[in-house]
């Protein structure tokens, strides 16, 4: 008789704390898998494209 009520003891304490232990392995994980910085994801540079003379208005060479 006191088995089964340990077990139902270990199974309430089991319920009780589920969405505690939920919650930390989740923010473990996300935690984990997020780089440090945005250079860690994106191995690429991003640039503004300019013409061959520095100007970036084309509208006044073409009219001009």
């Amino acid at each position: 008789m006191t088995k089964r009520f340990e077990k139902y003891g270990e199974l309430l304490v089991r319920a009780i704390t589920y969405p505690l232990r939920a919650t930390i392995g989740v923010c473990r994980c996300i935690d984990k898998s997020t780089p440090d910085t945005l250079e860690d994801c994106m191995p690429f540079e991003i640039k503004k494209k300019e013409e061959k003379d520095g100007n970036t208005n084309t509208k006044e060479k073409a009219s001009g």
